[in-house]
């Protein structure tokens, strides 16, 4: 057989062998050496050679751990679809490898999709050995982080436990704390796997859909919704009337309501039971007036009021407080001829009198 024909049966035999070989197919990337898996192990890339013959040849080769990290070890464990990484391993903690050492200084950001993306120099350039093979773990598995809460709804001024919390495996790293709407947000880094938020005095504003978010590296995890739900329960509201007693036609009356609460800024109502009098006043204090300018006989009646305050998704009214009576009575009214006859509480009365006496007077 001739020379070149030798050379084509051997390159036909190479591509059959990329074809069928499981090692290119992963992507030019693998993981292996001592207790090895699929997600963790030494690093190492296949390679392409061409010899003086243009005849191209492969072979896997390492990488060099300088500079080696955990966002270099993130990209390798993306690219094998591996989970995100859990350690960067230097100083071929799977064993050393064997061929060629490919590159040294791997520089990536974390973001990239494949090594092939990140910066790196020649490892010649270091001379580097492989006694320094990198490695990493991978999770095999992304994070699914998880929310818990003690109880799903709490009393305004409670303070509150929110725990953060993903696989043991995934030890360390930052959570985050956020409400899906608002600028709320807090955060915190921690060794374990878990970690807990406090919130104290809880008030309306925190109210809400609340997520938790997981970091090992450059990306962000995140668990699904809990609601928070904050209430109020309001006392009775005490209620006064200036004067106090009955009151005369035309003053003007009185009317404080007030409760007792630290949840401020929000409205009173004060109503006629039997009637149509009513009116709301909203308050920065615990308390609120209502003036009456010239009572008359139709403000006559019992009084009641209310304390309400408006929530994130709904309104918390008080009970209704006791009653109070406002009772008005009349000027006294005199004939032309300067007798006292009465009030003008009762009209008809005052006039079948003055007819009276006028007749009486005419006779």
């Amino acid at each position: 057989m001739e020379g070149r024909e030798k050379r084509a049966l051997h390159f036909l035999i190479l591509v059959a062998y990329l074809v069928v070989s499981p090692s290119p197919c992963a992507g030019l990337l693998r993981l292996a050496g001592s207790g090895s898996t699929r997600c963790s192990g030494r690093v190492e890339i296949y390679n392409y050679n061409y010899n003086s013959y243009r005849y191209r040849y492969s072979s896997w080769g390492t990488v060099c751990d300088y500079g080696w990290d955990l966002q270099d070890a993130e990209v390798v464990c993306r690219e094998l679809n591996c989970g995100i990484a859990l350690q960067a391993r230097r100083s071929a903690y799977f064993g050393q490898g064997t061929g060629n050492i490919l590159r040294s200084n791997v520089d990536c950001s974390g973001s990239e999709t494949s090594i092939d993306n990140c910066r790196y120099s020649s490892p010649i350039s270091y001379s580097c050995h492989h006694g320094r093979d990198a490695g990493v773990v991978c999770s095999e598995t992304l994070p699914q982080p998880t929310l818990s809460l003690y109880s799903n709804e709490v009393t305004w001024g409670q303070d509150v436990r929110i725990t953060c919390s993903v696989s043991y495996k995934f030890s360390g790293g930052t959570f985050i704390l956020q409400k899906t709407s608002g600028s709320f947000s807090q955060s915190q880094t921690s060794s374990m796997s878990s970690v807990t938020f406090n919130l104290h005095n809880v008030n309306f504003d925190h109210d809400g859909l609340y997520q938790c978010q997981y970091m090992k590296t450059s990306q962000r995890f995140s668990s699904s919704s809990v609601r928070l739900s904050v209430t109020v329960s309001f006392p009775k509201p005490r209620i006064s009337i200036y004067p106090v007693g009955e009151v005369t036609w035309g003053q003007t009356v009185e009317i404080t309501c007030s409760v007792s609460t630290q949840v401020l800024g929000g409205s009173f109502t004060l109503s006629q039971i039997q009637g149509s009098f009513t009116r709301s006043q909203t308050s920065n204090t615990n308390s609120a007036t209502f003036n009456i300018p010239n009572v008359d006989f139709d403000n006559e009646g019992l009084y009641q009021c209310q304390y309400k305050k408006r929530g994130s998704r709904r309104e918390f009214s008080s009970p209704l407080s006791v009653s109070v009576r406002l009772s008005v009575t009349g000027k006294k009214n005199k004939n032309k001829y300067g007798l006292t006859l009465g009030t003008k509480r009762d009209p008809l009365v005052f006039i079948n009198c003055n007819k009276v006496i006028e007749r009486v007077f005419q006779l």
